[in-house]
């Protein structure tokens, strides 16, 4: 077991904290729990709140909330997500796709205030420095611009959210060299070791942060939510860091709350399509190989082609779920 809140029944018991899973906003915001002693920074002075992005968070989410749709928080949710706030510790997420690993991130940012997602998707080419910064020469000096983790780390008065997605794509250290950064709580930027105030571009569209020295550091840890298709891949230095959750697979009902909210549908659209939703959603509880054909985003596809035709009168719902799953899906994998 990598850590107390690892896969596997029973549930984890529920941890006192703020985030309820449900995506509705805090009014006010949400206070925080203080850091533990050995998980806290003296970065300063504190930048200003970060901007929000409402739209990319709608995208993700859809405009409805878990708590409008009437559905229960996934088992389990809140309680990771508490443990990691108490703790300052990341969050690894993993289970299959399209189950909505990433969409915690999100949540945990609407819900509690913190502002824009700074979102770092990994791949097998992906460098770790390069993630937290990149410099070039240019008239002047050094111009150098920040990326989602070096955003991350830098003084706020409350925490920024990083997703970090796809961490088990990238090289074998990566994981060490990612824990050994938040450990410390920032990083070095070596091309302005020189410079007693420089002011660097930042993941926030338009931002600039002022950086003494080259020298970056946090006031607050960042809520760090890490995605990954199974855990046993990461080192075990790397594992004993974080808190790990494994994603369950939403029910039919989590399902079709889901679509119908990001695809914008409501009671009053059309009853045809309101039952191909539930067609898919049943599709994907009953068949025991679903997961490896059908995500979210794939249902939203097949909403969408639905919804624009053609669709003969005569086609039942579920004769249009079969054609168009077929279309998605291609063909199944193989051994």
């Amino acid at each position: 077991m990598n850590s107390p809140l690892s896969a596997g029944p029973p549930a984890p018991a529920a941890v006192p904290g703020p985030y309820l899973g449900t995506g509705v906003p805090h009014e006010p915001s949400a206070l925080l729990p203080a850091p533990p002693p050995w998980r806290t920074y003296a970065g300063g002075p504190d930048l200003a709140p970060p901007p929000d992005d409402a739209a990319e968070a709608e995208r993700r989410l859809g405009a409805a909330t878990r708590a409008a749709l009437g559905l229960p928080t996934a088992a389990g949710e809140s309680a990771a997500v508490n443990a990691a706030l108490v703790l300052r510790k990341p969050l690894l997420i993993t289970g299959p796709p399209g189950v909505g690993r990433s969409a915690v991130a999100y949540r945990i940012a609407r819900e509690l205030g913190l502002g824009r997602v700074l979102h770092w998707t990994v791949t097998g080419a992906s460098v770790l420095r390069d993630a937290l910064y990149t410099a070039r020469s240019a008239e002047g000096g050094t111009r150098v611009r920040l990326g989602p983790p070096g955003t991350a780390l830098l003084p706020y008065g409350r925490p920024r959210v990083l997703l970090v997605e796809g961490l088990d794509r990238g090289d074998f250290d990566l994981p060490v060299e990612l824990r050994a950064v938040l450990r410390r709580g920032g990083f070095d930027i070596p091309e302005l070791a020189e410079e007693a105030s420089a002011r660097v571009l930042t993941d926030d569209p338009g931002v600039r942060a002022p950086v003494a020295h080259g020298a970056v550091a946090c006031h607050e840890l960042p809520i760090t939510v890490i995605t990954a298709g199974r855990a046993r891949v990461f080192p075990a230095e790397f594992m004993a860091e974080c808190l790990h959750w494994e994603h369950p697979v939403p029910t039919a009902a989590e399902l079709t709350a889901a679509v119908r909210s990001r695809a914008g549908l409501t009671d009053s659209t059309e009853p045809r399509l309101l039952a191909f939703i539930t067609e898919l959603a049943e599709a994907w509880s009953d068949d025991p190989h679903a997961l490896d054909r059908l995500t979210v985003a794939r249902a939203l596809d097949a909403v969408t082609l639905a919804a624009a035709g053609p669709w003969p009168p005569d086609e039942s719902p579920d004769a249009v779920a079969a054609r168009l799953l077929g279309l998605l899906r291609g063909p199944a994998p193989g051994p």
